[in-house]
C-alpha cells in the first residue's frame, strides 16, 4: 500500500533478513515505538552489521587523572627532588607527619633519597610512609629513586653495608653478569620500597683527558656497553625497579667535570651515531621508559646551552631515536647549569626544551614558581604540561602508581 511502512520480508524459519541499509531505519522504528510507548518486539542485531567509528577511543587511565588534576598538581608533578627541598625539614630519615604533610602542600613527581636519608631501621618505612602520603592527595603514586649503579655509586647498599652489594660497571665484563648485578639491585631496592634506579650507564668510555665518567662506563665497545645496559635494566625490571639509561647523548667523550663547571663535548653528530647513541638506541628496543639527558655543553650541536636545556638534543633523542618515554633531566643544580642559568630559567628552558621531569633544582620553591610564571606569562602553556605529564603517568600506569579510577569518579 502506498504511504504505509514496508517491514522486512521474513524468512519461513522466522528471521528477518538484515542489511546495512536498513539497520539505522530498524533502530529508528525501535525507539519511536518505545517513546510511543507500544509494545514492541525487537531482535538483537547481528553484531557484524554495526558500524565503529575507528577515532573514537576511550581514554587511558593516565588521561583521565590529568582531566581531575589542578594545573599546580600537574606542575608538581615534573619536579623529581629530595625530601629536604619542598618540605623544608633539616633532614629526613623518618616518616614524621610534619614532613609527610609537605606532600599536600607540593604533590611531586618523584624523591631522590642519598645517603643520609638511609638508615636501615627506618628506609622501608620512611619510603612506605611517603608511597602512602602521596597517594593521599590525589591517588597518584611516587617515584621513589636512588643512584645505585654499583661500585663507589651504590647509596644503598654503601650506606646499610649490605652483602649484595655489586661491582663497578666498569669491572662488569659480560651480559650475563650486568642481569645479575641489575637482579641483585633491584631486590633489594624493592625491598627497601624503591621503585626506580638513576642506572645503567650507558655511556661509551673514551680516552678523553679528565674524562668524568670513566669508572662508571661498562667500557669502550659500544656492541658490549649496549648488551649490559639492556641486560642490567632487564634485572631491574624483574623486581618492579625501572631503569633510566644515562647520560644521553654520551658523556663517555666530555672532557671536565659538570657537577663542578661545564663538560664539554666536541662530538659531531655522525661520531655520536656510530658510537654513543647505540645503547640508548638499544635500551629504546628494548623498552626503556626513562632516559636522563646531561648537561655537557655539545659544542658542535649546540654551543649555546648545555644538552638538557638544548631543543635540538633532545630533538635527536626523541626524533632520530624515537624515543617516546620519559626524558629526565641530570640534577639541575649541578654548577654547570644553576651557575650560568639560576634554579628558574633553567627549569623553564628544559622544559621548553622537551624534558619531562626537572631533577634537582637547585631552589625547589623558586623553581616551582618560575614553572607557573611562565605558564602565565604565556612561555609555556597547560598542553606542554600535559604532554610530559602524559609520559609521566602512563609510566606510573604500568608499575602500578595510578588510582583505579580517578578521586572525581569515585564512589
Amino acid at each position: 500500500m502506498k504511504g504505509a511502512l514496508c517491514m522486512p520480508r521474513t524468512l519461513p524459519c522466522g528471521k528477518r533478513v538484515f542489511s546495512r541499509r536498513l539497520l539505522s531505519w530498524l533502530l529508528a522504528l525501535f525507539f519511536c515505538l518505545l517513546s510511543a510507548g507500544l509494545p514492541a518486539r525487537a531482535e538483537e542485531p547481528d553484531p557484524s552489521l554495526l558500524l565503529v567509528d575507528d577515532a573514537v577511543e576511550s581514554q587511558s587511565r593516565a588521561e583521565d587523572v590529568i582531566d581531575f588534576m589542578t594545573l599546580h598538581e600537574k606542575v608538581c608533578q615534573l619536579f623529581f627532588v629530595t625530601p629536604e627541598q619542598f618540605s623544608r625539614e633539616a633532614r629526613v630519615t623518618k616518616p614524621a607527619r610534619s614532613f609527610l604533610r609537605a606532600f599536600s602542600r607540593y604533590p611531586v613527581g618523584g624523591v631522590i633519597l642519598f645517603a643520609p636519608n638511609i638508615v636501615k631501621k627506618d628506609i622501608a618505612r620512611l619510603n612506605a610512609g611517603m608511597q602512602e602520603a602521596a597517594r593521599g592527595v590525589n591517588g597518584v603514586g611516587l617515584f621513589i629513586g636512588v643512584d645505585e649503579e654499583g661500585g663507589s655509586i651504590s647509596r644503598v647498599a654503601n650506606r646499610l653495608q649490605l652483602p649484595e652489594k655489586q661491582p663497578a660497571p666498569s669491572q662488569t665484563g659480560t651480559e650475563e653478569q650486568a642481569l645479575a648485578s641489575g637482579r641483585a639491585i633491584g631486590e633489594y631496592l624493592s625491598r627497601y620500597g624503591f621503585n626506580l634506579d638513576f642506572a645503567p650507564v650507558a655511556d661509551v668510555r673514551s680516552d678523553v683527558p679528565g674524562a668524568e665518567i670513566f669508572y662508571r662506563s661498562y667500557g669502550s665497545d659500544p656492541d658490549a656497553v649496549s648488551r649490559m645496559a639492556v641486560g642490567f635494566s632487564r634485572g631491574l625490571r624483574e623486581h618492579g625497579v625501572i631503569p633510566v639509561l644515562k647520560h644521553f647523548p654520551g658523556h663517555g667523550a666530555v672532557s671536565g667535570n659538570t657537577h663542578s663547571g661545564s663538560g664539554i663535548s666536541e662530538k659531531t653528530p655522525d661520531e655520536w651515531r656510530a658510537v654513543d647513541f647505540l645503547p640508548f638506541a638499544a635500551g629504546i628496543r628494548a623498552d626503556a621508559e626513562m632516559i636522563m639527558v646531561s648537561h655537557q655543553l655539545a659544542v658542535r650541536v649546540d654551543p649555546d646551552l648545555p644538552a638538557s636545556l638544548s631543543p635540538a638534543v633532545i630533538r635527536l633523542l626523541r626524533e632520530e631515536l624515537g624515543f617516546e618515554g620519559v626524558v629526565i633531566t641530570d640534577a639541575l643544580r649541578m654548577d654547570a647549569v644553576h651557575e650560568t642559568f639560576g634554579t628558574g630559567e633553567a627549569c623553564v628552558l628544559a622544559l621548553e626544551a622537551g624534558a619531562d621531569m626537572l631533577l634537582l633544582p637547585y631552589n625547589f620553591t623558586a623553581a616551582y614558581e618560575a614553572v607557573m610564571q611562565a605558564l602565565k606569562d604565556g612561555r609555556l602553556t597547560e598542553e606542554r604540561i600535559d604532554e610530559s605529564l602524559s609520559r609521566i603517568l602512563s609510566l606510573k600506569e604500568k608499575y602500578g602508581l595510578l588510582p583505579a579510577v580517578p578521586r572525581e569518579q569515585a564512589p
